[in-house]
């Protein structure tokens, strides 16, 4: 019965050892990565066509959005900046009350890439900043911008892993990413 218990209490220590190891570094999460000092998004998105049919729809897509700005042609794809992108929260079963207001409020910008295959693209998005506004205490009640790196947010102190109670709010920035970089929700632009 005593050798039971030490293999009983040797399989509990080697879980509960494993499982914090694993949960305390977490690089990647929801097509999120850290690289660097930065958190980057990056998802490939599958096509039926040529390089040149994928290209022509993804300039649909990238003309339709109101986000997209100086968007560039390189040889591999597009290049271009995020302004005022808004996460819609409601969409995704999220409310006020258990949404941080820098998603539920908040307009962020950022930097991304396209890059157009035969059959498929990637959209990569980096460089993400968010502003929200935030009330004030005090006699005049106003309200000022709070600004910030979308990193220093999500990671921990040392920035080598995501918060774990980020995930879930990654989770609903990817997804929304994910979205609206689709070339299925796009309206057509003549």
């Amino acid at each position: 019965m005593s050798l039971k218990w030490v293999l009983a209490g040797w399989i509990i220590s080697l879980a509960v050892s494993s499982e914090g190891h694993a949960q305390s570094e977490i690089p990647r999460y929801a097509q999120f990565e850290i690289q660097g000092k930065e958190v980057v998004w990056k998802n490939s998105y599958p096509i039926v066509g040529s390089a040149d049919s994928v290209r022509h729809l993804v300039v649909q897509m990238l003309k339709s959005k109101f986000f997209t700005f100086n968007v560039i042609r390189n040889e591999v794809g597009y290049n271009g900046e995020l302004r005022h992108y808004k996460v819609d929260c409601r969409k995704y079963g999220r409310t006020y009350f258990n949404t941080p207001r820098m998603y539920y409020e908040g307009e962020w910008t950022g930097k991304f890439t396209v890059e157009v295959f035969q059959g498929s693209y990637r959209v990569t998005v980096y460089a993400l900043y968010y502003e929200r506004m935030e009330k004030t205490t005090g006699y005049y009640r106003t309200e000022r911008p709070v600004k910030g790196r979308y990193f220093d947010a999500v990671t921990t102190k040392d920035n080598s892993s995501f918060r774990k109670g980020e995930l879930a709010n990654l989770t609903l920035m990817g997804t929304s990413l994910q979205d609206d970089f689709d070339v299925k929700n796009t309206t057509t632009i003549r």
